[in-house]
């Protein structure tokens, strides 16, 4: 059986079918909407020692409006962050990022702020139903998961507060902006005949970690930041848990995925600087409009226009962990074993039920499951190349990814056929969410500048 090899970064970098943005969300979302948590929870278990905030008092970290940021929030924060990017809590990398992470809480408490003042509330089941679905993907109760959470400096309502304002603001952008965002029949047919003369050229699936420059005071420090998450990623951390962590930018909820684009729909700095990344590559952090970019390319296709329909692929995955996985003498001896016992898995329990059984002789890890619904059409083409030919309930060859080896399989697959209709609707979608993301950054902007902001740390 061969090995098949494929670039972690890619592979944990899967994007969702649709991009996420206020209440516009598509349900094949599930994948992307818990890999934060997934991701977050994955590493922690794998910190050989907890990470924690110590000499944290109850002092005063910000004012915003006349609510109080705690230091206790604000040192919980920052080692959940440390311990999700695989980063070292020293003294030096608290400091250095203490002052971005203030924004961010800053940013966070406008955002609730601004919800709470037009009438939206985030129900309190809503957000434990959140950290449910989170636990649960780590094979977890929530007690464990809450337990785990805490041996590594972090408490329960770090994570909830951040899971509250993540929802709230979708909620306001959803109801409240949403409203004002009107796409007339003529945009869609303008955006049609724009994807149809384009058809053929090369178009770019990217992500972007943005790091925003508010005041000029505020670049060197930024600029320092890029460059540490760009040294960080050089050493192997996720660039998806990174983007989901560090960057301001909306598509931090889908891991800083931007799907598919053409270079020229970006602005001149980053479209040089994408035209000469090759797959895998990661910029140099750029200077744009608002701040600095870190740029990554997955993959170059030639667009296909309108031609044809999308295949919605529902996928699981066996994944176990593999001491020296890079060595190609370890890597194929495990890879033939973990074929020997998933060959005969014939549906998706059945794969995922393999690690229960006895005698199992690996370490199964917190990757192992369910990755939700995934457009085959978004996918980088090596893993089109494995994932396309399989039939439904067949395993996959083992694949090098993440640390170990990982058995992939179809639990179903959906073609959708491409027609007239569908494709405004979906053009229409598009450039609705596109508006509102850029009413949602304005929004923000205005929430900044009328805010009372006193900064104590």
């Amino acid at each position: 059986m061969p090995l098949l090899r494929h670039n972690d970064r890619t592979l944990l970098s899967i994007s969702p079918t649709k991009r996420l943005t206020g209440f516009f969300m598509n349900t094949k979302t599930s994948f992307s909407r818990i890999f934060f948590g997934l991701g977050l929870m994955t590493l922690f278990i794998a910190s050989p020692l907890p990470v924690r905030a110590e000499n944290v008092g109850l002092g005063i970290a910000a004012v915003i409006n006349e609510e109080v940021i705690s230091v206790l929030d604000l040192e919980s924060r920052i080692t959940m962050i440390l311990n999700s990017s695989q980063m070292k809590s020293t003294p030096e990398n608290r400091a250095r990022l203490k002052p971005q992470i203030l924004r961010n809480l800053i940013e966070e408490k406008l955002k609730l702020q601004e919800a709470s003042r037009t009438g939206v509330e985030v129900p309190k089941a809503d957000i434990s139903a959140r950290l449910q679905a989170i636990a649960a993907n780590n094979k977890m109760t929530l007690d464990q998961f809450s337990n785990m959470l805490m041996q590594s400096g972090v408490p329960i309502s770090t994570l909830s507060m951040r899971i509250e304002t993540e929802l709230a603001w979708q909620t306001f952008v959803g109801l409240k902006l949403a409203r004002d965002i009107k796409v007339s029949e003529e945009d869609i047919s303008d955006e049609l005949n724009r994807i149809r003369s384009n058809a053929g050229k090369p178009e770019y699936l990217l992500a972007e970690i943005f790091i925003p420059v508010n005041k000029p005071s505020q670049d060197q420090e930024a600029q320092m930041l890029s460059r540490r998450l760009l040294q960080e990623i050089q050493k192997g951390a996720s660039f998806k848990t990174l983007a989901t962590n560090f960057s301001r930018a909306p598509s931090s909820v889908s891991g800083g995925d931007m799907g598919w684009m053409q270079a020229n729909h970006l602005v001149n700095e980053l479209e040089n600087v994408v035209r000469q990344l090759k797959p895998g590559q990661v910029s140099m952090p750029v200077r744009s409009i608002g701040g600095y970019y870190l740029m990554l390319l997955r993959e170059i296709r030639s667009s296909p226009g309108l031609e044809g329909g999308e295949t919605i692929l529902k996928v699981s995955q066996l994944h176990v962990t593999v001491a020296n996985v890079n060595d190609p003498q370890v890597a194929n001896a495990t890879a033939q074993q973990l074929n020997s016992i998933t060959r005969t898995a014939s549906s998706c329990p059945q794969l995922e039920s393999l690690s229960g059984l006895p005698g199992y002789p690996f370490k199964t890890s917190l990757l192992s499951g369910s990755m939700g619904e995934i457009s085959l059409s978004t996918l980088p083409k090596k893993m089109q190349a494995v994932l396309g030919p399989l039939a439904v309930g067949q395993p996959s060859p083992p694949l090098v990814t993440g640390g170990g080896l990982a058995v992939m399989m179809i639990c179903e697959r959906q073609s959708e056929a491409q027609d007239l209709d569908k494709a405004r609707e979906k053009v229409s979608r598009t450039l609705k969410n596109r508006r509102l993301d850029i009413a949602a950054r304005r929004r923000l902007n205005d929430l900044r500048r009328d805010a009372f902001v006193d900064i104590r740390q």
